[in-house]
């Protein structure tokens, strides 16, 4: 299982999986750009407060790029979203990637 909330935590947590689809042209520099800006955020987001979990994986192919982040709460999520360095990345994806970054609230099936 890849994803799950804390069980013994008695506040919700918000997790989120990201899909990053295909760069406009399959370019492998283009890729490894987006790749290298994610993982460039990677331990800062990682040291925020809040922060349980921020993970990048990408499929076999090297295609598409995946982030699976969990923070204590909606208003820690929020607060990732508002970095600099997170606005920069969404803001390079918007005119490098063929379609929108595609975010998916998840929730824990008991």
């Amino acid at each position: 299982m890849i994803l799950g909330a804390p069980r013994d935590s008695k506040e919700k947590s918000a997790i989120t999986s990201l899909w990053l689809p295909s760069p406009t042209r399959h370019v492998t520099s283009l890729f490894d750009d987006c790749k290298g800006r994610l993982q460039q955020i990677l331990k800062p987001t990682q040291s925020e407060v809040g922060c349980i979990r921020f993970e990048l994986y990408s499929n076999s192919e090297q295609t598409c790029l995946f982030l699976v982040e969990q923070f204590t709460s909606q208003a820690a999520l929020d607060t990732h979203y508002s970095q600099p360095y997170v606005k920069e990345v969404f803001a390079f994806y918007e005119t490098a990637l063929a379609k929108p970054v595609e975010v998916n609230k998840l929730v824990a099936i008991e």
